[in-house]
């Protein structure tokens, strides 16, 4: 298993999908929501990256990630 900070610089390459960083024991809450917060980001980038036809074709999880942060952040 990558340690944080290897799942901080890439989440989609440390997870197989967001749920999978919510089900790690051994990361704190805050750690969770940072590294959710980031994948976001990484989604983010790539969606204008897509808009602009730079980018490759991904599935969309910008929504998955937003819930999980949601149900993180209760």
């Amino acid at each position: 298993m990558a340690d944080f900070e290897t799942c901080m610089r890439n989440p989609a390459g440390a997870f197989g999908q967001p749920e999978d960083v919510v089900n790690r024991s051994d990361f704190s809450k805050e750690q969770k929501l940072k590294i959710l917060k980031q994948w976001r980001y990484d989604e983010y980038e790539t969606e204008v990256a897509d808009q602009e036809n730079m980018g490759a074709d991904k599935p969309d999880r910008l929504g998955e990630i937003n819930n999980l942060i949601l149900q993180l952040e209760e």
